[in-house]
């Protein structure tokens, strides 16, 4: 296998382009639904993407960030691509079993099914990707990401304006993925990693175990964000919580532009904790911290000013009635941003206790919130009952990292 490594700048920069590439060409397909299709579609597909969000948290069971911070090479890479088949399979299972049970209706439940299988294919991609940022060789994710999300936005696009049927260009994009699962993603990747899955032997199962309480941290952590979309859907309609969802899609930049530099960071921080460098790990965190205010103060200034602007030229003049949700949808996506970075550093210094108590209170905080602030100020109860109970994940997790890092 080819050991050449790219630096960390270029692998910054390659997964930047990448992660870019794919929020954006996401928004932007939540954007052209509504062009092309309407609020109700716009709807069934924020619904779908919210539950899938759900679903690949399960099928990522916490082993990313463990992978990728695991520079001792505890677990070979056909582990973890075999703990991530486990996993996918197991995601599958529950999936069908929730949507089938759930209220929702039959367009809605089959484009939930849809969009699971389809994250699911990103989901063991993204376990390739995981030992290719080991290697420092991210420009091959980058790429992957590019052509990914490229082609499907353009077959969503092409399909759905032909058929005005959701659920056939969502079995366009499944298509399309594992297309580049099989053509791209294993021919580049195996010049560098082993891509190989190990399915057999106790190995992938150690290695689950071991990332089982990250891997409930990450569930709750995404279903605290998904529990204020879910309950604007059952207080209202889906055409309302296409409304929520198209207002916040533009606002979603601002948090991956925070994941850019914060994601790539785990493997930095992990060789800072090895060396015992301290400062050198708190150096870190602090110009994440001063990046993500400067961030929070951009999108606020944006919002001011350009705010009834920018979505009255994606939308029209109709979804300017509700300009006013901006502001409060830009603090959410920075403190989301903040809480994956400290999300991400409770996974590298092992702190599961930590992680798991804040995510149990913000989830918590979340549900209380949404029941008491949805019914009587409708969308702008989803946003301040996500902003407390951000800010109660987040307080704890600071408080636990440092008396953590305090015994190290």
């Amino acid at each position: 296998m080819e050991e050449r490594s790219v630096s960390i700048k270029k692998n910054i920069v390659w997964n930047s382009i990448g992660t870019f590439v794919m929020f954006f060409c996401q928004w932007l397909m939540m954007v052209l639904v509504v062009r092309l299709s309407g609020y109700a579609d716009s709807g069934i597909l924020s619904l779908s993407v919210s539950c899938g969000n759900v679903f690949l948290i399960i099928a990522a069971f916490g082993v990313k960030t463990y992978q990728v911070s695991d520079i001792k090479d505890k677990y070979r890479d056909g582990e973890y691509l075999g703990a991530k088949i486990w996993t996918i399979l197991l995601t599958v299972v529950i999936g069908c079993i929730w949507t089938i049970l759930s209220a929702y209706e039959g367009v809605e439940k089959t484009s939930i099914l849809l969009y699971m299988i389809y994250i699911m294919v990103y989901s063991y991609s993204d376990a390739v990707y995981g030992s290719l940022q080991k290697k420092w060789r991210l420009d091959i994710a980058g790429i992957s990401m590019c052509i990914r999300n490229i082609a499907a936005l353009l077959i969503f696009c092409l399909v759905l304006y032909f058929t005005k049927e959701i659920r056939i260009a969502l079995v366009s994009i499944l298509a399309a993925s594992l297309l580049v699962l099989f053509l791209y993603d294993i021919p580049a990747s195996k010049k560098v990693v082993e891509i190989r899955p190990v399915l057999k032997g106790k190995q992938p199962f150690l290695l689950l175990w071991e990332c089982f309480p990250y891997a409930i941290y990450t569930f709750l952590h995404t279903l605290l964000l998904t529990v204020p979309k879910l309950a604007v859907r059952g207080y209202f309609d889906k055409e309302t919580l296409g409304i929520y969802s198209a207002v916040m899609a533009p606002v979603t930049v601002l948090q991956v532009a925070a994941t850019f530099v914060i994601n790539p960071l785990s493997t930095l921080l992990a060789s800072r904790l090895e060396a015992r460098d301290f400062k050198g790990l708190l150096k870190i965190l602090g110009r994440c911290f001063l990046m993500l205010l400067g961030i929070l103060a951009i999108g606020i200034l944006i919002s001011i000013f350009l705010g009834r602007w920018g979505l009255n030229l994606l939308y029209g003049e109709e979804i300017t009635a509700y300009t006013y949700l901006l502001i409060p949808m830009v603090v959410v996506s920075v403190m989301t941003a903040l809480t994956i970075l400290l999300g991400n550093l409770a996974i590298v210094i092992r702190d599961h206790i930590g992680a798991n108590v804040s995510a149990v209170a913000g989830l918590a905080a979340a549900f209380a919130l949404s029941m008491i602030l949805i019914p009587k100020i409708g969308m702008q109860g989803a946003n301040w009952a996500l902003i407390a109970a951000l800010f109660v994940q987040d307080v704890i997790l600071i408080f636990a990292a440092r008396m953590k890092l305090r015994k190290r």
